[in-house]
Order: structure tokens, then C-alpha cells, then sequence
């Protein structure tokens, strides 16, 4: 089944990994968008390197980080209201997590958000403020899409149901997604950050 999403993203996280590594001085053969998007966003080959490193992106939201310092982990991709009423109860502020197998069994799950299904070697979480980068976090896929760590977010993080912007496919549609929400300070959080260098085996820093 194919679920409308919002697909206008492509040229901005190629640009943003393209803008990371010159940054950081690590030099690469190309940068590219990946053909399969349920397994990562975008695809890496440096300079002199055999292995492809896939990456999955997500940009955050300036006046958020600012306000409240949180990434955003994609929780649900798509899922209904069984009630359609629920909505209205589900939607708005975040909830706590003790609300979660509240929230799970009023709902039908058509597709698990990426922690459950991502391939990506590579997380990266960013976010800009006009042309300038104002942070990037990188992480191992592996960490992201741990049991454990989806066990802290289900039992310590808030969700939410996420609101639609008008140009996002799915606009029209009933399908809703949901994320959880961990502070970038959070200590698990900070055990799994990984630098660029790291994250690209890149000796040469």
C-alpha cells in the first residue's frame, strides 16, 4: 500500500550531506538520493572507499530545537483512528508515555515508523537557521533502531500525533503519523552521538 508523504525533499538532504562533509574536509565521490526510501534518504561514497554508506535525514524544525532542544524520532509513519472522533482527543499537545498502550488500541497501524524498519547505516538529524547549519547530529542506524532503544523512547519520551502541513501529500487524506520526542541532552541520547569522522570511518581529521 502506498502512503502519501511529503517527497519534496530530495535536493535539501543531498545539499545538507554534501555541505557537512566539505565542511569536516572529507572528501567523497558522490552524493545521491537513494532508490529505495523506505531503506534510507540518501546514499554516500567517499573518496578511495568501497563500501556505500547509507544515511537517513531528517531536518528539525529551528523555532522548535530553540524552544524545546527535542529531535523528532518518527514513531509512526501511518495508522487511523479507529474512532475518527479519537482525533480529536489524540491530537494537539504531546502525551506522556504512560498513555502509549492507551493511544496503540485506539488505533489501526498500516506502517510502522523507521526506527521499526530503516536500513540506514547512518542517522542525521539537522536543522538551519537561513543558508547557515545550526547543528547536525549524527548517529549509528543500528542504535537507532535498537529494541532498547525503542523501549526508552516508548516508556520515557512524549508522542504526539503530528499535525499536516497543507503541502505535504498526505494533507488530504486519513491517514495521521505520530513522533516521539527526546531532548538532544538526553544522557541515553548522548551515549549513541556519534561525530563525522566517526561515523564515516574517516582517519584523515
Amino acid at each position: 500500500m502506498v502512503i502519501s508523504g511529503n517527497f519534496n525533499t530530495t535536493s535539501k538532504e543531498i545539499k545538507i550531506v554534501e555541505s557537512l562533509l566539505i565542511q569536516a574536509g572529507i572528501e567523497y565521490e558522490y552524493v545521491k538520493k537513494s532508490i529505495n526510501q523506505d531503506d534510507e534518504d540518501i546514499l554516500v561514497k567517499l573518496q578511495n572507499e568501497i563500501v556505500v554508506k547509507t544515511i537517513e535525514v531528517k531536518e528539525e524544525s529551528l523555532a522548535r530545537i530553540k524552544k524545546y532542544n527535542d529531535l523528532g524520532i518518527d514513531y509512526l509513519s501511518a495508522f487511523y483512528f479507529i474512532n475518527p472522533r479519537d482525533e480529536y482527543i489524540w491530537k494537539g499537545a504531546p502525551k506522556k508515555p504512560h498513555q502509549i498502550d492507551e493511544f496503540e488500541s485506539k488505533i489501526n497501524i498500516v506502517k510502522p515508523g523507521k526506527i521499526y524498519y530503516s536500513k540506514a547505516a547512518i542517522w542525521l538529524f539537522y536543522a538551519t537557521n537561513g543558508d547557515e547549519i545550526f547543528f547536525a547530529d549524527w548517529f549509528l542506524g543500528k542504535d537507532m533502531t535498537s529494541d532498547v532503544f525503542i523501549e526508552y523512547l516508548r516508556n520515557n519520551c512524549l508522542f504526539a500525533v503530528n499535525n499536516k502541513p497543507a503541502t505535504q501529500l498526505s494533507h488530504r487524506d486519513n491517514h495521521q503519523s505520530a513522533t516521539f520526542f527526546i531532548n538532544r541532552d538526553d544522557p541515553i541520547l548522548m551515549q549513541l552521538k556519534q561525530s563525522i569522522y566517526s561515523i564515516f570511518d574517516y582517519e584523515n581529521n
